[in-house]
C-alpha cells in the first residue's frame, strides 16, 4: 500500500542537503577518515562498465569477496545514509510517526574502520546508516544535529551488528543503548587461543571453521550497560525472539528511556531465507515491529524508524511480467502464505528503471 494510501507516503528521492550532510558531516563522525578515503579511492578506480568488484579486500588481501559493488556503490551508500538522516528529521520534527528506509547496501557490519571487532569481512556493508542516524539525532543543535539526549538501536538482523556496536558503544556512552538479538553464542562460535597473555582470540571463520557464525565472538556477551547482546543459538526462532523481547529488551529499553528508537531491520531470519539461520515468518516480523512500536509509544511518543539491513532472495511482491525480478525461476522462493495472492503493489516506471539498473549491476544477485 505504500504510495497508494495518502497516509503511507513512498519517497524515492533524497535531497542534496541530506546527501551533502551525510558525506561531509555525519559519515566522518561514524567512520575513520582512512576507511572512507580507502573505500572511495577503491570505488573510483573501478571502470564504469565493471561490476561485482570486491570493495573491502584491500587491507590484508582477505575477507573482501562478500562485499562487492560497482562504480556507483559509493554514491548509493551515501544516499542510503542521507535517507536515514531525512527519516530522523521527519520523525523527530513530527512530520510522521515512523519511517522505513528501504536502502542498499546494508550497514550494520560497517564500523569505525575495516572489518570491525575482528570480523573476517565487512559483510556486504559500506557505511552504517543506523549508527549515522543515531549520531545525527544526538548531535547538539548548535552543531547541526537534533539535540536528542538518548537513542536506542534495536537490531534484529540474524547477525550481530558489530559495526554499530563498534561506532556507538566501543566504550560506554550514556547517549546510546545498542540491543541485538541474533544467531550465535559462545557454544557455537569457534576460536583459537593464540597463547597471548591478554587472552586474545582469533575468530575462526571464512573456511577455517564452518561452525562459527559471522561476525563472531563480539556478539556473544555485553561489554557494558550500554550494550545488550542476546545470542539465541544456531537459529533465530519465534519463541526465542519473543522471549528476548519480553523478558530482556523491553525492560532495558524502558529503563533507558530513549528519545528515539532506531530499528536495524534485517530480515535474514526469515524461515525461507537462503542463509537458513532463521525460523521467522512475515507475521513474526510484524510482531517484532509491533513490540518495538509499543516501546516507542511508552518511552518517546512513538518516535521510531527502521533501516533495512540483511535479507536475501525474498521477493518484495508477487512476480509479474513487468516486474524487475530476474526471469530465472530458481532464484525465486516459494513463500507460501507469506506472499498472499492479492499482494501486487504497482512498481512505478521510473522506480522499475532504477531497479533494473541495480539488477544489471549485480546488486540483486548477491
Amino acid at each position: 500500500g505504500a504510495g497508494k494510501d495518502p497516509n503511507v507516503l513512498l519517497l524515492t528521492e533524497v535531497e542534496d542537503i541530506y546527501y551533502n550532510m551525510a558525506e561531509n558531516v555525519v559519515i566522518p563522525k561514524a567512520h575513520k577518515k582512512s576507511y572512507v578515503k580507502r573505500l572511495k579511492t577503491k570505488i573510483q578506480s573501478i571502470p564504469p562498465d565493471q561490476k561485482g568488484v570486491p570493495l573491502t579486500d584491500d587491507s590484508d588481501g582477505e575477507g573482501g569477496d562478500d562485499t562487492m559493488g560497482s562504480r556507483g556503490s559509493y554514491a548509493a551508500a551515501v544516499v542510503g545514509i542521507g535517507a536515514s538522516l531525512k527519516a530522523v528529521d521527519m520523525v523527530v520534527t513530527g512530520k510522521c510517526v515512523n519511517t522505513f528506509c528501504a536502502i542498499r547496501p546494508p550497514g550494520h557490519h560497517a564500523g569505525l574502520e575495516l572489518r570491525p571487532m575482528n570480523a573476517v569481512s565487512n559483510g556486504f556493508c559500506l557505511f552504517n546508516a543506523a549508527a549515522c542516524a543515531a549520531i545525527y539525532a544526538t548531535t547538539p543543535l548548535s552543531q547541526g544535529g537534533l539535540g536528542l539526549r538518548r537513542v536506542c538501536v534495536i537490531d534484529f538482523d540474524v547477525h550481530h551488528g558489530n559495526g554499530t556496536q563498534d561506532i556507538l558503544c566501543s566504550t560506554y556512552d550514556p547517549r546510546y543503548l545498542y540491543v541485538s538479538i541474533h544467531a550465535g553464542g559462545a557454544h557455537i562460535n569457534g576460536f583459537e587461543d593464540e597463547g597471548s597473555e591478554d587472552e586474545s582470540f582469533r575468530h575462526l571463520l571464512g573456511g577455517r571453521n564452518t561452525e562459527g557464525i559471522f561476525p563472531g565472538r563480539c556478539g556473544d556477551s555485553s561489554p557494558h550497560k550500554g550494550v545488550l547482546n542476546i545470542p539465541v543459538g544456531r537459529q533465530v526462532t519465534a519463541s526465542a525472539m519473543g522471549s528476548a523481547l519480553v523478558s530482556q529488551v523491553t525492560p532495558r529499553v524502558e529503563e533507558f528511556s530513549p528519545d528515539l528508537i532506531i530499528l536495524s531491520a534485517g530480515f535474514d531470519a526469515h524461515e525461507n531465507d537462503p542463509l537458513g539461520m532463521g525460523g521467522l515468518s512475515a507475521a513474526d516480523f510484524g510482531h517484532v515491529t509491533e513490540v518495538a512500536c509499543q516501546m516507542a509509544y511508552k518511552t518517546c511518543s512513538g518516535r521510531i524508524l527502521s533501516v533495512l539491513e540483511g535479507g536475501y532472495g525474498v521477493p518484495c511482491c508477487r512476480p509479474r511480467n513487468d516486474l524487475f525480478l530476474p526471469p530465472s525461476e530458481d532464484r525465486l522462493l516459494d513463500l507460501g502464505e507469506d506472499l498472499p495472492s492479492n499482494m501486487g503493489d504497482e512498481v512505478h516506471y521510473t522506480l522499475r528503471q532504477k531497479l533494473d539498473k541495480c539488477h544489471e549491476e549485480g546488486f540483486l544477485e548477491c
